[in-house]
């Protein structure tokens, strides 16, 4: 049996999201308040921890597939720990999730998110400006929608943003039909 020496930094990083991941759904009901009842029938028709679950759950499931992935560097006698910036990169993730979460309320999630999504974009090294700009637009408008309108999460949006939305919705609603 080989003793682990060398643990390299994207290993410390899944093991530690999947940690998290694992303890955030273990304590669940400690982290999301229980919903309002009126006359004995809950006000909305999800339980408001089903979103937090839903994230937490596949945060620990990539990460430990992750950890899977790199059992082979975990077992190297010669592993690169914390070398070519690796720490650095971790340090700004976690500044970026930062930014993110501060952020949430005053700008928005879309506003907030394509910012974000831009930084991670660009910390893994994307250099690519359409790929980053496709994926920190596209990724959060369908985030977005599938929470608010598929899972019916409220989400903290501009309203601005908001109407846009409701705009959309209201001309694809009261589109005529294409009779034949």
């Amino acid at each position: 049996m080989k003793i682990i020496k060398n643990i390299t930094a994207e290993a410390w990083l899944a093991g530690g999201l999947a940690l998290l991941g694992i303890l955030g759904l273990a304590f669940m009901s400690f982290l999301v308040a229980e919903p309002k009842v009126l006359f004995g029938r809950s006000l909305t028709a999800i339980p408001p921890s089903l979103f937090p679950s839903l994230v937490l759950g596949a945060m620990a499931i990539m990460a430990c597939l992750l950890l899977y992935s790199l059992r082979r560097s975990l077992l190297a006698e010669h592993s690169k720990t914390f070398e070519d910036g690796a720490l650095g990169r971790i340090v700004l993730l976690f500044g970026v999730m930062f930014f993110y979460a501060l952020t949430m309320a005053p700008l928005g999630f879309l506003i907030s998110s394509a910012l974000s999504m831009a930084a991670v974009a660009c910390i893994s090294g994307n250099r690519s400006i359409l790929q980053i700009c496709a994926v920190s637009v596209i990724c959060p408008i369908g985030l977005y929608l599938v929470s608010t309108r598929g899972l019916a999460v409220s989400l903290p949006e501009l309203s601005s943003i908001e109407f846009f939305y409701a705009r959309i919705f209201e001309l694809f609603a009261s589109a005529p039909e294409v009779s034949q």
